[in-house]
């Protein structure tokens, strides 16, 4: 995730190669164009598991911080996804990729629960596109639900460089009473298995009615991330 990533995974790659990871390091952790780190580094590991059919799982996890110094502190300083989806070729430059994501968040205060569900679907185009929907019943654990909509492209160039781009609206008004729009791109080089990247990201203002100021607005993330 501290990539920009648009292009579902192949039935190549996931033939050749069944089990794979990454580990990360990055000067901030964006979940939508928010900091979930309140703007300090992030190291993030994953663990991926393809199958040949097409369905696929993984777990991912980063360090979090969402509370200022100075507040109440909700003891959440870790994230865990979980998720199991389906990806799969409907043409010759078609192809959908249906998951269902666990967020959980240890370690938080006795009285605070951040842990939700999120069902995905994401239709791409000749992996070089993307539109992608997501519901929760129970956004960030609050017992509303929230709706994400995301436009992404990716473009590929020499040198084993890409760019990735996407336009994203969350829908938070039953949670929070507001919706916002953000946008994320990402300029990476690949060097062998590690990729270095720097991303820009953005927030519209709507996201301070639901954020902290710290978390929200136009920041860049540099990032290195090794896959194995």
């Amino acid at each position: 995730m501290l990539l920009v990533s648009t292009a579902a995974p192949s039935a190549a790659e996931d033939n050749e190669q069944l089990l794979s990871g990454s580990f990360g390091i990055g000067s901030d952790y964006t979940f939508r164009g928010i900091s979930q780190t309140l703007g300090g580094n992030a190291i993030e590991v994953s663990v991926d598991l393809s199958l040949r059919s097409g369905i696929y799982a993984y777990a991912w996890g980063s360090n979090v911080d969402f509370v200022p110094d100075g507040e109440p502190d909700d003891g959440a300083s870790h994230e865990i996804d979980l998720a199991i989806g389906y990806a799969t070729d409907i043409s010759e430059n078609w192809s959908v990729d249906v998951a269902l994501i666990r967020y959980l968040f240890p370690g938080t205060a006795v009285d605070i629960d951040y842990d939700y569900n999120e069902l995905m679907a994401s239709l791409y185009y000749a992996d070089n596109y993307s539109a992608t929907v997501a519901y929760s019943g129970n956004v960030d654990g609050t017992g509303e639900k929230s709706l994400l909509y995301r436009l992404g492209a990716s473009f590929g160039f020499p040198f084993d460089t890409s760019f990735d781009i996407c336009y994203g609206y969350h829908d938070l008004s039953d949670a929070y009473g507001s919706a916002y729009s953000y946008v994320e791109s990402a300029l990476a080089r690949q060097f062998g298995n590690a990729t270095i990247s720097l991303a820009y990201n953005n927030t519209d203002r709507s996201s301070d009615l639901i954020y902290d100021s710290r978390m929200t607005g136009p920041r860049f993330v540099l990032s290195l991330q090794v896959e194995w």
